[in-house]
Formats: structure tokens, C-alpha cells, sequence
């Protein structure tokens, strides 16, 4: 259980604990089923209650609970020893005295991992942070039990991994470096993290990719999703962008280098379908290989899928959209791509389409020309990589013949 904890900021009023001593602002001697019941003052903007633990794991078979005592609370919960916390028991937030349950903030920054028996269960909504208060310093999340964020789960880490469930009806990833599941080898379209809806059948799928070398990011959703990975947050997020590719209508002076995170890989699988969001610069980015799989239906929904990032692609690293059905009925596609590097179809779309390729001109500047007779080709992702995976001839599959689909 929690070793020793000091509550350093509390405006919800006089707290109740069973299950450990509490003394002034010290808790100590955490057994196992303990419960920490919040004050009666309701939450307002910012407000929150904070837990400073000198240890925070919980082994296998053990719960704390915590519970609200009134709406719009917060409870935030840091680990401030050198250790990790393991958590193979269960950290459950409930509601109480008929107030929803608040929301919680689970923080160390010397990693965090739930096993397989364990889990962290938040019906008001969590964060788990693997990163402490710099974006830049910390541990891996790992998950191979269940974190449920209920209406909202946000996970950031120095990287984040596990076969366990990840569940929130809005997620969000943040990392600097990996978001997957790397147990399967070169089987890459069973190497994703695994998330789901909290409730009902749909993710909302935020991602967060900002780390100096290339990223691999791997998701599979079960149910349908709306993905959003924008070039920019909304004015007065905190937060560092994502990885920046070079926008359409620019370019990259002589002489200036490729950007040193270019050429990682992302993979976003829906059982669903799979639609890209529209808020904010409307576009969707990631500087390296992306692949877009849904069981149903693709949405590219009039955003503009931006890969842009060197002019001498590599293999396996153009965007892929695999699908029965590929649209995009708000507004045709608009898709930028590397040079060398294609844009594969499952199957023709099913509004027109058009494409760019970054490429070098006579000066040594790097900008983009349209590529609507060269880019797009009618290849499935699943059949060449799984090919590659099992040592069979891949590009033996490959579709070379370009097709124009403006």
C-alpha cells in the first residue's frame, strides 16, 4: 500500500479516512481497503486536493478507494520518492454523498505500471502521468490491466506501452517517443495499444507526438474512433506541438537540414470506422509513415493529411488508407507526401483526391508539386506488411501502376 502521505493543498473542507491514521496532514499506515472520503466544499475552477506520497504502489488484492464529497472536485495524486509505482491492486475513484466522482490526477515521474491484476478505475475521468512537471523528463506508462478514465483518460510518459485496456471515451497519448506494444515483431498490425470506449461504442483519439527522434505510434481501437493529431493546440495550451512537417505552400530553404524526428511510423486501426477530426488548423500530421485501417468506414473528412518531412522517401514510409470504404464527403482529400514515397488505397475513394510530394527544385530548396499522375496507387497495407512479416516476396504484391483519382 501508499507509504506516508502530506496533503499540501486542500479547499474542499475537512476529509474523513478509514483504513489509515490521519493526523493533521499526514496519512500514514495505509492498509489494504482503505477509503479517503473528500470534504463537503464544492470544486470550482482549478481547485483541487493534492496527496503527496512517499511511495505509491498497491500490491495484488489491495484497493484504496477515494470518494468525492461534493461536485467538481480534484484530486491530485504525486509520487515524490525515487521509486516507480507498481500498481497490481485497484485505485478506485467513487462518488459519494450523491456527488459524480471527481477527477483524478495520478503523477510519478519515475514511471508508472499497472499489471496484469491491477487497475486504476476513475469513473470522473484521469490522468496518468509518467512525466512530472516538465514535458520532457520522466518514465514509461505501461498498462497491462486497466486504466478507465470514464468520460476522458489522458496518458503521458517518457513512452507508453502495455497489452492492458485503455479506456476512455476521449483519450488522449502524449509522448516523446513510443505509443505501442511491441510484442509481435514485424507483425505490426498487432502490435497497438489496446483502447475502448469507457461507454457506448466511440473514441474520441487525441494524439501527441513531440519527442527529437523519430516516434513510433500504434493504436488499435476497439469500437469506432475520431482521430485528431493537429499542427497546433488551441491558443493558451500549454502543451508543445506536435512534430511539425512542412506545411502545404511552403518550403524548406538550401542548405537547411532534414528535421532530425522525421521518418517514424504511425498505425491507427478502428473495428469501427475511423474518421479524422476537423478542429483547430484542420489538418492531420505526422512526419513518417501513416497508416489509416477501418473495419468500416474512413472519413478523411476534408482534413489534410500532412506527411511532408524529406525529399528521398524510404520504404514503408508513405500513407496508406485501407478501408471498404474510403470518403470524404465534407470536402475532396487532400493529401501531402514525401518524395519517392506513395499514397495507397484499399480501394478507389470515393471523392476525388489531391496530392502533393515534397521534392527538391534546381536551387536546393525543397517545396512541394502536385502529384495527382505519380502519388496515389491501389495497394492494401495488411496484405504486403503481413507478407513482409512472414518472410514472403512483398514487393512481389506491389501495384507500381499510378492512379489518378482528381
Amino acid at each position: 500500500m501508499p507509504g506516508t502521505g502530506t496533503i499540501l493543498n486542500n479547499t474542499y473542507g475537512a476529509l474523513t479516512v478509514s483504513g489509515a491514521a490521519l493526523i493533521g496532514n499526514t496519512i500514514s499506515a495505509v492498509q489494504p481497503g482503505a477509503v479517503i472520503q473528500l470534504g463537503s466544499v464544492p470544486g470550482s475552477p482549478d481547485s483541487y486536493i493534492e496527496f503527496d506520497f512517499q511511495g505509491f504502489s498497491i500490491e495484488a488484492g489491495y484497493t484504496i478507494t477515494f470518494r468525492s464529497g461534493a461536485p467538481g472536485q480534484t484530486i491530485v495524486l504525486w509520487n515524490i520518492d525515487a521509486s516507480a509505482s507498481a500498481i497490481a491492486g485497484i485505485i478506485r475513484v467513487e462518488g459519494g454523498i450523491g456527488a459524480p466522482p471527481p477527477y483524478l490526477v495520478f503523477i510519478n515521474q519515475n514511471g508508472v505500471s499497472v499489471v496484469a491484476s491491477g487497475a486504476i478505475l476513475a469513473p470522473g475521468g484521469t490522468t496518468v502521468a509518467g512525466l512530472g512537471n516538465s514535458w520532457t523528463v520522466g518514465q514509461a506508462v505501461s498498462n497491462q490491466g486497466i486504466i478507465d478514465g470514464g468520460p476522458r483518460l489522458w496518458i503521458t510518459g517518457l513512452q507508453i506501452s502495455g497489452s492492458g485496456a485503455y479506456k476512455g471515451n476521449a483519450i488522449t497519448l502524449s509522448t516523446l517517443t513510443h505509443a505501442n506494444n511491441p510484442i509481435n515483431g514485424l507483425h505490426y498490425l498487432s502490435n497497438g495499444l489496446q483502447l475502448y470506449p469507457s461507454t457506448g461504442t466511440d473514441v474520441s483519439l487525441t494524439l501527441h507526438a513531440y519527442g527529437v527522434a523519430p516516434q513510433v505510434l500504434n493504436v488499435l481501437v476497439h469500437g469506432s474512433a475520431t482521430a485528431w493529431m493537429p499542427s497546433s493546440w488551441e491558443p493558451g495550451t500549454n502543451a508543445p506541438n506536435n512534430n511539425a512537417v512542412l506545411p502545404a505552400g511552403g518550403s524548406r530553404p538550401p542548405g537547411v537540414p532534414e528535421p532530425s524526428y522525421g521518418g517514424g511510423s504511425m498505425i491507427i486501426q478502428a473495428t469501427g470506422t475511423l474518421r479524422l477530426g476537423r478542429s483547430g488548423p484542420n489538418d492531420f500530421v505526422f512526419p513518417g509513415a501513416i497508416v489509416l485501417k477501418a473495419g468500416g468506414s474512413l472519413d478523411l473528412n476534408g482534413v489534410v493529411v500532412d506527411q511532408g518531412w524529406t525529399t528521398t522517401g524510404k520504404q514503408f514510409q508513405g500513407v496508406f488508407l485501407e478501408s471498404p470504404d474510403i470518403v470524404s464527403p465534407v470536402g475532396f482529400m487532400q493529401i501531402l507526401t514525401n518524395n519517392l514515397n506513395w499514397i495507397n488505397f484499399s480501394t478507389l475513394p470515393k471523392q476525388q483526391v489531391r496530392t502533393w510530394s515534397l521534392v527538391l527544385d534546381g536551387s536546393g530548396s525543397a517545396g512541394y508539386v502536385a502529384a495527382d499522375s505519380f502519388a496515389p496507387h491501389l495497394n492494401i497495407y495488411s496484405v504486403t506488411v503481413e507478407a513482409a512479416a512472414n518472410g514472403q516476396c512483398w514487393s512481389c504484391l506491389i501495384n507500381a501502376a499510378p492512379v489518378n483519382v482528381y
